[in-house]
């Protein structure tokens, strides 16, 4: 008989669909449920495929948003997470982050002695700020979990600085659908630009360096960091924005304010195929973050052998980024060391030999490789 296992999470995002869809194909000895605290949030537009999954439930909840110019932060109040749990009978629940709805779905399983594993992206960096109640329930969580599951080696170190035993933490990188990404740069590539008259065609421009950042425009994103490097750089390196956000306006006026406004251009929220074309003609990518618990899009530019600049404070990169290798990882608020590290990035040579170390470690985080920790952990508990 198959075992049942349960992935329970706040929302339906790409990666993470698209992992779960490989789980439940490629490890037919489990069957695979996926508890969905909430639909989606205001401030993501991602077009999900719901239909590569089966087996998932909605539950119903109240949403509950704290708006801040840092970040808005969502907080799904759910019912029927008991009565859900009940319907699936699961041998074992994985446990996504600390949330009300994984505290109600911890207390059910100590209540049937179902075992529990705590999965989660968040990092000591990432949750410096977090209040009292918020370490109550991590410390409730982890001293009741039979294994740890974390997305980063970050992750697991704040596992670990929470409680968590050692022996019982294993980690499944936090991914995407890498082949959606390949891209395998020609040793000459084209240097281009959006035609602003089509999203699809491209116009070339000689001898122009072309940055591409992605991800919303707010300011946690750190995007008024890059703006001074970028204006401390020679007039043929321009940037590309990708993303929608409530800091757009202000960034629009400091591009107009540093003198790069006709450098720097504002492309809106992109996804699939002219996303991918984006990285695939960008020379190098940029991400200048305050505060992620890993950066899934450094992953994305990598699959597209692009060099990296990313910030410190993008805890995924220090498991993506072999600082001098395939990209620099940089202090964004050091405008200086952002705009040099920005003109090493940009020599030819420089780049060329970074994309290609970049498109070859981005395999590391395949589905078949980051699968191993999430089965490992299975095993573990199971045995």
């Amino acid at each position: 008989m198959k075992k049942k296992a349960v992935f329970i999470t706040n929302i339906p995002s790409p990666y993470r669909v698209d992992f779960f869809s490989y789980m439940q194909k490629n490890f037919p000895e489990y069957e695979f449920h996926i508890i969905f605290s909430g639909a989606g949030m205001e401030n993501r537009k991602w077009n999900v495929e719901m239909e590569e999954i089966e087996h998932y439930h909605f539950l119903k909840s109240k949403t509950i948003i704290i708006r801040k110019r840092f970040d808005d932060r969502y907080v799904f109040i759910p019912t029927g997470v008991e009565k859900t749990l009940k319907e699936i009978a699961p041998d074992v629940v994985f446990a996504m982050e600390y949330n009300p709805t994984i505290l109600r779905a911890v207390h059910w399983c100590r209540k049937k002695k179902i075992p529990f594993i705590s999965w989660t992206d968040g990092t000591l960096n990432s949750e410096k700020n977090i209040g009292k109640v918020q370490r109550l329930s991590r410390s409730y969580i982890i001293k009741r979990a039979a294994a740890f599951i974390a997305s980063s080696t970050a992750s697991k170190k704040a596992q670990i600085a929470y409680g968590a035993d050692e022996k019982k933490c294993f980690i499944s990188y936090l991914t995407v659908d890498i082949d959606k990404y390949l891209y395998k740069r020609p040793d000459t590539p084209q240097k281009s630009v959006p035609d602003r008259s089509t999203d699809a065609a491209c116009a070339v421009q000689d001898m122009q360096v072309q940055l591409l950042y992605v991800g919303s425009l707010i300011q946690r994103k750190g995007l008024d960091l890059l703006l001074p490097a970028i204006a401390k750089t020679p007039q043929n390196v321009r940037l590309w924005i990708v993303g929608e956000g409530q800091e757009k306006d202000l960034l629009k006026k400091q591009c107009a304010e540093l003198g790069i406004s006709d450098r720097v251009e504002f492309l809106g929220y992109q996804e699939g195929e002219p996303l991918q074309k984006l990285y695939r003609t960008a020379d190098a990518f940029v991400l200048p973050t305050r505060e992620d618990c890993f950066g899934l899009v450094l992953l994305e530019a990598m699959c597209a052998s692009l060099p990296i600049i990313s910030s410190k404070y993008a805890d995924g990169a220090f498991d993506l980024v072999e600082d001098g290798r395939n990209g620099y990882i940089i202090d964004p608020e050091n405008t200086d060391e952002f705009a040099e590290t920005i003109k090493k990035v940009s020599a030819g040579d420089t780049a060329s030999a970074m994309g290609k170390r970049s498109y070859e470690k981005a395999h590391e985080f395949s589905f078949e490789q980051v699968s191993k920790g999430c089965i490992e952990a299975l095993s573990y508990v199971l045995m």
